[in-house]
């Protein structure tokens, strides 16, 4: 019995003391984990602020890149813009390399100077433009562009091309003022860089100039939507005319065209424009003055040192100068095509004689072997040159885009010229009739870069005050190294 009591006490003994230590250990458990717990709060506590630190920097960063000015080289193009766009400036680089041989007829030699019995074969830079371009204040936009080029066969000093500035606010309505060249029909809206031959075509170029081209001053009200293109101008003299007038001449130029077909295949563009030469200016000063217009225009090729015209009416006293044209142009798929008519008339003034018309046309036609097609442009309603799906990189194998193009002009500056041999009737006028066959090759390495090689066949009919022959037959070809950025 004392055996068997003394054993339930060392039992119960044992159970005690392992209850405690149980119950020790489960304290300390409980301990640790609560210790454990306070790390992790911790820890988590210290994560949260810097997550909340990180993204106050990361915000601070976005925050000052946001209100940096941007710079960016698109094309070989810098531009600078604000962060908000509102305020932009873009460098604007045209340079056009020009080298022509001309080939004339053996008579050619006997020919008056006037004339041209000995056009000048040689090479200069037909354009050499350096000009900025951007918009300020979001709403109104600017375009300053000088030009170091010639269309006379030798370099100017630089004179103005185009500075104007533009409130686009009532988009696509604006209003430009300044100097630039006014929009005169679907030839003059394609861009120099993008013209399909080296010059635009004569009846284009003369209808373009009488109140338009280059440096007009000019005021302009635009209209530039995605189908309908439309401007009218009221324009003066030209920055960079070297005659001094007394009061400049006063003029109204219009031009509205419509994009009458379009899909992914291709886009009819037909195109309507005029001018209305409301005031000619004066050659000298008071009320008699004689208020002189010459309609002429040069050779599609333009090197010649001495800038000779080889049809021309010669000066015009005109009490008001009228020009009209229709033009349409449209491509489908890689080939493109575009014509136009063009009429010019003149109403003499302080005279008996008659008033005098005259008129010209043109079709050109071009197609891209590579595949590529034109563009088009609705802040000028004309298309744009194609641009290389492969620019040319030999590592690559691309060859850029390669183009083949063919025109005929003719520009008719004659009204009752009479017949050869005789002199010239009265109030007629033997201004020359000029046809011009052009054949033309543009390769487009990459969008920047133009290489493009012309032949022209020249057949000037002309007849001299006394009936005799002036005009004559010319052969040329040209070639031109471009850049445009």
């Amino acid at each position: 019995m004392n055996y068997l009591r003394n054993g339930t006490a060392v039992a119960l003994a044992l159970a005690a003391l392992h209850g405690g230590a149980a119950f020790a250990a489960d304290a300390d458990d409980a301990s640790r984990i609560e210790a454990l717990s306070q790390q992790v709060d911790d820890l988590s506590a210290q994560v949260a602020d810097l997550k909340r630190s990180t993204s106050d920097q990361y915000t601070d960063v976005q925050n000052q890149q946001a209100a940096s000015v941007k710079t960016s080289i698109d094309n070989g193009r810098l531009s600078v813009s604000s962060a908000d766009g509102n305020f932009t400036a873009a460098v604007r680089v045209l340079g056009q390399f020009d080298n022509v041989y001309y080939s004339q007829g053996g008579h050619a030699v006997s020919l008056p100077a006037a004339n041209g019995p000995d056009l000048s074969s040689g090479s200069n830079f037909r354009r050499a433009q350096l000009g900025l371009q951007g918009k300020v204040f979001g709403d109104w936009s600017y375009y300053v562009n000088f030009d170091f080029g010639s269309s006379k066969g030798n370099e100017q000093q630089g004179r103005i091309q185009s500075a104007y500035t533009e409130f686009d606010g009532w988009a696509p309505f604006a209003v430009r003022i300044g100097a630039y060249p006014p929009p005169a029909g679907l030839e003059d809206g394609t861009s120099s860089s993008d013209t399909i031959f080296l010059e635009r075509n004569s009846p284009a170029d003369l209808a373009r100039n009488i109140a338009g081209g280059d440096g007009r001053d000019a005021a302009s009200l635009l209209y530039t939507g995605d189908r309908i293109f439309a401007a009218l101008s009221y324009t003066g003299g030209k920055v960079a005319d070297t005659s001094i007038y007394f009061d400049e001449q006063q003029a109204l130029l219009g031009r509205l065209s419509g994009v009458l077909l379009s899909d992914s295949d291709g886009k009819l563009v037909v195109s309507a424009s005029g001018t209305w030469v409301l005031k000619a200016p004066d050659a000298t000063a008071g009320p008699t003055s004689a208020r002189n217009i010459t309609l002429s225009d040069p050779l599609e090729l333009t090197a010649d040192d001495n800038g000779i015209t080889l049809v021309s009416t010669g000066a015009l006293n005109a009490q008001n100068v009228r020009q009209w044209a229709a033009e349409s142009g449209g491509n489908w798929q890689n080939f493109y095509g575009q014509a136009g008519y063009f009429g010019y008339g003149i109403d003499r003034r302080q005279s008996a004689l008659p008033d005098l018309d005259f008129n010209g046309w043109y079709a050109q036609a071009s197609w891209v072997i590579t595949g590529e097609s034109r563009g088009y442009s609705k802040a000028t309603g004309a298309f744009t040159a194609p641009k290389p799906d492969h620019p040319f990189d030999f590592s690559d194998g691309g060859w850029g885009a390669w183009e083949l193009a063919a025109r005929y002009s003719d520009l008719d500056l004659n009204d009752r010229e009479g017949v050869l041999g005789h002199a010239t009737p009265t109030g007629g006028i033997r201004g020359g009739e000029q046809k011009i066959w052009t054949l033309g090759v543009n390769w487009y390495p990459n969008s920047v870069i133009r290489f493009a090689l012309n032949y022209e066949n020249i057949d000037v009919n002309r007849l001299g005050s006394t009936g005799a022959n002036v005009g004559q037959k010319i052969q040329a070809i040209g070639l031109r190294s471009q850049i445009s950025l």
